[in-house]
């Protein structure tokens, strides 16, 4: 599999269905408010990125000085889901290994943001933006669940979370690009989306395809 091929996978169809399985772990094994908690980082990091994303598309608006069109949504999945879900995973084995299987999260989270988003979907600066956002959200997300107490997943729970998790990974991936675009164009009365920024460079918009 190639990095472009890999890239794919930090997509909602992947990790949209591994943050519902968090979801699922943390009522079977937390509690209702840690699964509460979960369900508002998810949602605040989607209202983040959406917003960048409909506000460039709409509007064109973005960070100039930044080089920052929008913020990548497959840099913020991963580094939050897949960080997320390995500390998770390490609490079965033990306790003590939730921090440092947080830190393994974080370090695969950006080596695919620096090698699979950056430089085939989004310019360096988006990919860690993405990265950035969905590392301080994890980081803060585990942090605040130390206050709860956590059991041990049943392994049936287990055992299914991670084929649903496997399954989703095999199937066709999709991208909410064009809901996107269909809200940012109604919204603003844009005739169609902005694509790309005139403030890149050509040299740049020949290698990065579309903010996605």
């Amino acid at each position: 599999m190639t990095l472009i091929q890999l890239t794919s996978y930090g997509g909602i169809t992947v990790m949209l269905p591994a943050a519902m399985v968090v979801g699922v772990w943390l009522c079977v094994c937390g509690s209702k408010r840690s699964a509460l908690l979960w369900l508002a980082t998810m949602l605040s990091m989607y209202a983040i990125v959406g917003f960048s994303k409909i506000l460039f598309k709409g509007w064109g608006i973005g960070l100039h000085s930044l080089n920052v069109a929008v913020i990548s949504g497959h840099a913020m999945h991963t580094c939050l889901v897949l960080t997320v879900v390995l500390s998770l995973l390490a609490r079965q084995i033990n306790p003590v290994l939730r921090w440092p299987a947080a830190g393994l999260g974080l370090a695969i989270g950006w080596w695919f943001a620096m090698n699979c988003v950056y430089p085939f979907i989004h310019p360096l600066q988006e990919a860690i933006a993405g990265a950035a956002l969905g590392s301080l959200a994890a980081c803060a997300f585990l942090y605040s669940i130390e206050r709860f107490e956590i059991r041990s997943i049943p392994p049936t729970a287990l055992a299914l979370g991670v084929v649903f998790m496997a399954f989703n990974a095999t199937t066709t991936k999709h991208s909410a690009e064009n809901l996107l675009n269909r809200v940012a164009v109604t919204i603003s009365g844009a005739q169609k989306a902005f694509k790309q920024p005139e403030w890149r460079p050509p040299a740049v918009l020949l290698q990065i395809k579309s903010p996605n």
